[in-house]
């Protein structure tokens, strides 16, 4: 692996957004600068950026237009570096092209159906060196690193809700084989999107995933009634397991494909990153990101990038992506914050402005009877998430920038169509934030985490994620201890082989649905003792031969399917604890009660969310109730970096926060 390891603090917009690139430069002192390359419109409809298209024709280039991206942003910050973004999604007129012959596809929506065409890798991996070859030439010296983006969002989400096209069929054909299978059709829709098992059918989850609420007009409903199945069984399903875990799979080797193509024509001091493995997202799970191990493991990407979820004032955020996975792999997180602060601007062309944020997210009601229009209004920004003024925003800059430097995560701030960030507040934290981060993410530190969030990739093959409740399982979860003044790591099932665990008193299982054998070996060799707490999120339902069987909960777990609220059960040298609905059981406080009793430590004197390592603690609070912080041990000096204020000889610090606060103390023991 190539030792670059950079860490990156950057900006980044869709748009030239020049003077507020120039600003970054002189008020906040960023002059690492992303620009996006693309060829194609974005989920809008609208075209990505404000410059002309590169890819012109078969083979035909203008990259005049690329040097205009980049000069503008050095024409207001003459010593920009940049984190050149590539979209590699198939332009219009390629799309249309022998497109009525069943042979082209846009890749933006149906990536799945188009990738293993040879014709289409070929054409564009010609693209993606063409421009890599002439920005090496041209502005070698200023580009730390290429993105490669491709599929829904340029984040490789394959959207095609894995239907079939010709391509797909003969690499899973060959997939078949490869695995020892005899070769098949592709299961069919009826399928793939259901399940054959399911409970508690009574209940929709409207934040776990939208399509519950059913924008085809009743379509899905009336061909998939009472939820289409939540639960798939390796017994009742398994063709469907395997071709979704194809796709997933194969999604992969794509990625691969051009990370190995972009190595023959950058140099090896250049980084190669992606945005990938959505995971902790409850409404990407069919995006064909499962197989995120795999690319973690390859040698020619340096970093991932996703966005933060649970980002709202108040709540703590946490990356899409399992953070403790990519760490165990090698790779660094490049963290993008795009927190959708009120006062973005909503003007996407002069024919559409996007509607006023909503008071809050509970306010987007679907109606079918409305016209396509309305749609926009659900998918507004600034929309019930606190980012509502500027005390509140710089607030939130803190906390997250302070996230990112105690996880030891590069940093990009995303100005998506301009206008997050304007107010003098503002800028002054970023400023502060991004100096404490320099100054401090290369000194070392250890982790802090004694919770663990165990997420299983394999297991959530088995969730068909048209199911409004299929995020459920790890939205709650995550929610609860991202408020719980606990500090926490995620990790994937297959890290616990070979990850320390001995600082670890309380593990919560997202996904312990089916385990088989090796699984549950696994389990009792290494969380399963020293008595932990483990928190089932509703336990396996599924038994060891892959057949649906409620009744095997309580011979795993101790506590009988379906029991109500978190019950406890002790288990000898391990406690066991079960919740059968997670959207009710487990909240903030039931998860300070668990890891209080799991000796865990507790970092605050109430709910409030903290990142923390052996050398730096960040706690975020909002409203004006005091707040006192437990340090694990007495300190020689703790300092609040972003005032200066110290404090001597202490285990303790007390706060009142300002309607909403965000404090990072350096300790010094």
């Amino acid at each position: 692996m190539r030792e670059t390891k950079k860490h990156y603090y950057a900006y980044r917009s869709f748009w030239p957004e020049l003077e507020t690139r120039k600003r970054f430069r002189q008020e906040v002192g960023i002059n690492v600068h992303n620009i996006m390359i693309s060829n194609t419109a974005n989920s809008l409809g609208f075209p990505y950026t404000k410059y002309p298209p590169v890819w012109k024709w078969n083979g035909v280039y203008d990259l005049d237009a690329f040097d205009r991206q980049l000069d503008d942003v050095i024409s207001v910050v003459p010593d920009a570096h940049f984190l050149c973004m590539l979209d590699l999604n198939t332009p219009h007129w390629w799309t249309r092209y022998l497109g009525a012959f069943g042979v082209r596809y846009d890749s933006f929506y149906e990536l799945g159906k188009i990738s293993a065409s040879e014709i289409w890798r070929k054409d564009t991996s010609e693209y993606m060196r063409t421009v890599m070859k002439h920005a090496q030439e041209k502005y070698g010296d200023r580009i730390e690193a290429y993105v490669i983006g491709c599929g829904g969002a340029t984040e490789w989400h394959d959207r095609s809700r894995s239907e079939e096209s010709i391509y797909r069929l003969a690499a899973f054909r060959q997939w078949q084989r490869d695995h020892g299978m005899e070769p098949t059709d592709i299961p069919g829709r009826m399928r793939r999107d259901s399940g054959s098992c399911d409970f508690c059918t009574g209940y929709r989850d409207k934040s776990s995933y939208y399509n519950g609420n059913d924008p085809t007009g009743g379509a899905y409903e009336a061909v998939f009634p009472n939820g289409y199945g939540l639960f798939r069984t390796p017994e009742k399903d398994q063709d469907v397991i395997d071709y979704l875990r194809f796709c997933s799979e194969f999604n992969v080797d794509t990625v691969g494909y051009f990370l190995q193509e972009a190595r023959k024509v950058i140099p090896d001091r250049v980084e190669l990153g992606c945005f990938f493995g959505y995971c902790f997202a409850s409404w990407t799970m069919n995006a064909c990101h499962l197989d995120y191990e795999r690319l973690l493991r390859n040698p020619d990407l340096d970093f991932v990038i996703a966005p933060v979820i649970q980002y709202s004032i108040g709540e703590g955020s946490i990356s899409a992506t399992v953070h403790g996975t990519v760490s165990h792999c090698g790779k660094r997180m490049l963290q993008e914050f795009d927190q959708k602060c009120w006062c973005y601007n909503r003007v996407m062309s002069d024919c559409c402005t996007l509607p006023k944020p909503a008071a809050d997210s509970d306010d987007l009601v679907w109606d079918k009877n409305t016209d396509g229009g309305d749609l926009s209004k659900k998918f507004t920004f600034g929309s019930g998430n606190g980012w509502t003024s500027p005390k509140r925003i710089a607030e939130g800059i803190k906390r997250d920038s302070s996230m990112a430097l105690i996880n030891g995560d590069s940093v990009w701030w995303f100005d998506m169509w301009g206008g997050f960030y304007q107010h003098d507040e503002v800028y002054a934290a970023l400023r502060a934030s991004r100096e404490i981060y320099e100054r401090e993410i290369s000194a070392p530190a250890q982790p802090m985490a004694d919770t663990l969030v165990v997420f299983d990739p394999e297991n959530l093959l088995l969730v068909n994620d048209l199911n409004e409740r299929a995020g459920t399982f790890h939205h709650y979860p995550l929610g609860a201890l991202g408020r719980s003044g606990l500090v926490y790591e995620t990790c994937s099932f297959n890290d616990l082989k070979t990850i320390d665990l001995s600082g670890i008193r309380f593990v919560v299982l997202c996904h312990p649905f089916y385990l088989p054998e090796p699984k549950m070996a696994l389990l009792r060799e290494k969380i399963l003792n020293s008595g932990r707490t483990v928190l089932w999120i509703y336990g396996p339902a599924i038994n060891a031969e892959g057949k649906w069987e409620p009744e095997n909960v309580e011979k795993v777990c101790g506590i009988p399917y379906g029991t109500a609220g978190l019950q406890r059960k002790d288990m000898g040298d391990w406690k066991s604890v079960y919740a059968f609905r997670a959207e009710e059981a487990v909240t903030d406080e039931a998860m300070r009660k668990l890891a209080e009793d799991a000796g865990c430590h507790i970092w605050t004197s109430r709910p409030t969310p903290v990142f923390a390592s052996s050398r730096l603690v960040c706690v975020h609070a909002v409203g004006t109730e005091p707040v006192t912080v437990f340090l694990p041990e007495k300190v020689k000096l703790a300092t609040e970096l972003y005032t200066g204020k110290t404090w001597e000889n202490t285990d303790r610090i007390e706060m009142v926060p300002d309607g909403v606060s965000s404090w990072l103390w350096k300790l010094e023991k």
